[in-house]
């Protein structure tokens, strides 16, 4: 497995992250034994970085089950807090340490390596971080977490206006940031702000249902040219990212992640799964030569021609 350094943190992470999302979280799913399995699996073959949430059900517990025992040096683990209540103001600093200190039982652990705020908007930032990072501060003196994160939402910012704002700050060590072929708008501000200001780029959602399914990727596809998106209109209606395959890709999904992959700046990119098998062959586009050159430079020309807020983004 390759590593590479998550910004200024010092620590070196697996190109390829596990992302332990809903289906993950949601017993009905998997069985506990299944999830162990996984996750040891993902360990042994050399994953490292382990993002997580409470609002994924019962992940965080389930990851603290199949973590017992594993030497804390074998993982790096990233959770969040939702920063905001139903009404978009702040969550009080009581409620954020709460949150805190359920996370620490729930995964077992003394120490979170990453705190994350989940789903920063960019027009909470400013009132979050004043209502609220006076306590994230007490917490890290605390020790109760390592290193600050922002996480952005790719439904409610889908031209990643928040890690722009937030990156200069100076708050934040770590930027969870919605990167895919399909979608890769984030390359144009997000990415560049995180490096200029040291943040470590953790990428989600690289790969998600269209690479996935060849029906629902030419529907897509089929609907962006209806709409006049002027990048798509050269693609062939039929296997219309086929040429993307090659004997180091035999599957779109491999090259989803080869592309997120390819981008110096990202440390790390997510793969959500419940399946060995797949986990298997997402680290093996992980660890597969770069991307050519070409491919990636006509992947920009086309989707970076789209316009973001057109798009499904539970689909990319």
């Amino acid at each position: 497995m390759l590593h590479r350094p998550l910004g200024q943190t010092g620590l070196q992470v697996s190109v390829l992250g596990l992302g332990t999302g809903t289906r993950f979280g949601d017993p009905r799913n998997q069985s506990r034994a299944d999830a162990t399995r996984l996750v040891r699996a993902a360990l042994d073959l050399g994953v490292n970085y382990i993002d997580t949430a409470p609002m994924y059900l019962d992940a965080e517990e389930i990851l603290g089950e199949a973590l017992d025992g594993v030497p804390r040096e074998r993982f790096i683990l990233a959770t969040k807090f939702f920063p905001a209540d139903e009404h978009g103001a702040p969550i009080t600093p009581a409620q954020l340490r709460a949150s805190v200190e359920r996370s620490r039982q729930r995964l077992r652990l003394d120490t979170l390596d990453v705190l994350q705020l989940h789903g920063l908007r960019p027009h909470w930032l400013a009132p979050v971080m004043a209502a609220l990072g006076g306590e994230l501060e007490a917490l890290q003196r605390e020790g109760k977490f390592r290193f600050l994160g922002a996480s952005e939402t790719i439904v409610e910012d889908p031209r990643h206006a928040m890690l722009p704002l937030a990156a200069p700050t100076g708050r934040f060590a770590v930027g969870l940031i919605g990167y895919s072929l399909l979608s890769p708008w984030a390359e144009v501000a997000a990415i560049p702000a995180c490096v200029r200001h040291g943040v470590g780029v953790v990428g989600m959602v690289a790969v998600r249902r269209a690479l996935r399914d060849p029906a629902m990727l030419q529907s897509l596809i089929r609907q962006a040219k209806e709409r006049g998106e002027a990048g798509v209109v050269d693609l062939p209606d039929e296997n219309p990212l086929g040429w993307l395959l090659d004997g180091h890709t035999p599957t779109l999904a491999a090259a989803g992640y080869r592309f997120a992959i390819a981008h110096p700046a990202v440390a790390t990119v997510l793969a959500g799964t419940l399946s060995v098998d797949h986990l298997k062959a997402d680290i093996a586009a992980a660890c597969a030569p770069p991307m050519p050159a070409e491919q990636l430079a006509r992947v920009r020309k086309i989707f970076l021609r789209t316009d973001p807020e057109k798009w499904r983004p539970f689909d990319l």
